[in-house]
């Protein structure tokens, strides 16, 4: 399967999302970082999916999550100062963010 550039980035952003989660678990014992990431990892794996063949559903589902991820994240962000996961998490999904938007327009 030829994947396109969009599906790409979407499973990268899955796969850093999951890592993150299950480092979280390793480095602190946190379930919550586990499931969260895991949880986020699998949506984001289900846009991937479906970007080929229903790209409007995709990229909203995309857009919803992603947004939803840079507010959390940047709020964490701002209230502890830590770059990694935080700072990381919500300037990538920011960047998601805008992609799926994009992609909502061209499909739309």
């Amino acid at each position: 399967m030829d994947s396109s550039l969009s599906q790409k980035f979407t499973l990268a952003y899955a796969s850093l999302l999951g890592v993150g989660g299950l480092m979280g678990y390793l480095k602190r014992g946190s379930k919550i970082s586990l499931v969260a990431g895991g949880g986020s990892a699998a949506l984001f794996y289900y846009v991937y999916t479906e970007l080929p063949g229903n790209p409007v559903l995709a990229s909203s589902i995309g857009i919803v999550g992603s947004a939803a991820l840079t507010g959390m994240m940047g709020s964490r962000y701002l209230r502890t100062r830590k770059v990694v996961p935080a700072g990381l998490v919500s300037v990538v999904s920011l960047v998601m963010t805008g992609a799926y938007l994009h992609g909502l327009i061209r499909s739309s």
